[in-house]
This record gives C-alpha cells, sequence and structure tokens, in this order.
C-alpha cells in the first residue's frame, strides 16, 4: 500500500486545511517545492498535490505544481481545479503520474472515458468526496443522489483505474480514517482504491491496508509530527493481520 504524503497549495503555500473550510488553513512550508521535497527526502514514493486555489475558483497554482512535477523524481497525482480536458491533458504532458478529476468528471459523463482513450486509464483517478455514503460535489457545497459504491463502479467502466475516496467529515480533523466504507468500496470495484481523510495513527495505516486499500493520502498526522513516513510505509509494508511491524 503507498502512503502517500498530500501538498495542499493555497495563495502560493503549502497548506492544511479541516473539512475543507476556507480560513482553516495552517500554513506548513511557505514554498510547496521544499514541502514535496522534504517528502521525498524522507523517503517518499508518491505525493498528492492539490491546488486549492483551482478548487475554489480563485485562480491556480499551476506555477507551483509545474516546478514540483520538474524537480521531484518520484510518482506525482495532481488535482483542483481541473475543469476541462485540455488542463487534464496539459498537468499529465507536464509529468504528473495520476490526474485527478472532480467535480468536472460530474458534470461531463464523458470526460472520464474522454481523458482515459487521451492518457490511458492507469493514468486517470476520481477523486470521490462522500459524507456518509453520499457523494459530494462542488467544494462539497452539493449533495449528489448516489451513493460511493455506484459511482465508483460507474466510473471504473468508463475507464478510470484510480479512485480516491475522501470523508469529508473526516479531512484534517484527525479522527481516524473511514474503514468501513473503504473496504466495502473495495470489494465492489477491482480498480485502485486510494482513502482519505482523517488518518491519525499507524492503527489507521494497518487497518486501510487490512482494508485492502491500494494507498492512503496522509496530511495533517505528518506535518504535526503524529507519526512519521517512515513508520508509515512500515506498517502499510510489514503488517501482517495480527502483528505489528517492528518499528526501530
Amino acid at each position: 500500500m503507498l502512503i502517500i504524503p498530500s501538498v495542499d497549495i493555497l495563495k502560493g503555500k503549502c497548506v492544511r486545511l479541516t473539512r475543507g473550510q476556507p480560513g482553516s488553513e495552517e500554513v506548513f512550508f511557505q514554498d510547496p517545492l521544499k514541502a514535496a521535497l522534504h517528502w521525498e527526502n524522507q523517503g517518499a514514493e508518491a505525493l498528492h498535490i492539490v491546488d486549492l486555489d483551482g478548487a475554489l475558483g480563485q485562480g491556480d497554482n499551476m506555477r507551483h505544481i509545474r516546478r514540483i512535477l520538474k524537480e521531484v523524481s518520484i510518482d506525482v497525482e495532481v488535482g483542483g481545479g481541473i475543469r476541462s480536458l485540455e488542463k487534464a491533458i496539459k498537468i499529465y504532458s507536464m509529468g504528473a503520474e495520476r490526474v485527478i478529476l472532480g467535480s468536472f468528471a460530474f458534470r461531463d459523463p464523458k470526460a472520464v472515458k474522454k481523458l482515459a482513450g487521451e492518457i490511458g486509464g492507469n493514468h486517470v483517478m476520481v477523486a470521490l468526496d462522500y459524507k456518509g455514503e453520499m457523494i459530494m460535489v462542488e467544494g462539497w457545497t452539493k449533495t449528489v443522489n448516489a451513493n460511493v459504491y455506484d459511482v465508483a463502479a460507474g466510473f471504473e467502466e468508463a475507464g478510470a483505474r484510480w479512485i480516491l475516496a475522501t470523508a469529508v467529515t473526516r479531512d484534517g480533523t484527525l479522527k481516524g480514517a473511514d474503514v468501513r466504507v473503504i473496504s466495502e468500496l473495495v470489494r465492489k470495484v477491482k480498480v485502485m482504491v486510494v482513502a482519505s481523510g482523517g488518518v491519525k495513527s499507524l492503527e489507521d495505516v494497518i487497518a486501510l491496508k487490512n482494508a485492502g486499500a491500494a494507498g492512503v493520502v496522509i496530511g495533517k498526522a505528518l506535518y504535526k509530527g503524529l507519526l512519521s513516513l517512515r513508520e508509515a510505509k512500515e506498517a502499510a509494508r510489514c503488517w501482517q493481520r495480527g502483528s505489528y511491524p517492528a518499528l526501530t
């Protein structure tokens, strides 16, 4: 299971929000490139980059995203404010391993299939933000009358090979991962499921691996030092049912 540090960019800085709410941000790096390089140097195998300004419709951070993609050598997935196929393809051409489609995938039902046809399904990730089991869109302000499992199956059929499942009520709260939904989602689709939201401990990492997640995005817990990237990677790599990894 991949441990994927999150680098969320707001007004050119690396921040973390609570439940995605503007005004709740904590700044951890003045320069998001330094955050990306920090996690790469710590041993990260992939990074999760989110353009919060783009997602909020108040500009973008493409300059910083371009710098990160140029400077790091590990896989990077990029999302936030991608509202056209042209922008998605541009980000892929800049060096992103995975392009994350959010609300755009819901506004244009053919977007995922078209993008998968252009760049390959292995490079397409769809963000499913959910509350309870119901999908949220438009910056988590609107509920779609569909559950996360059915929507994931639909995007799987459209050609996406990655699903990012974010529990919006847990995001940035350090209240623990939503293992139940992730476990059920993994059972219902064959694509790679990456969990996000609420992770606070190695127990969360272990539980998500046991649930079958292909990866987990971790933000605040890493930035606040509640767990180390090394410990999380070791737990994801070595844990076996009924035991904990030996951490030295």
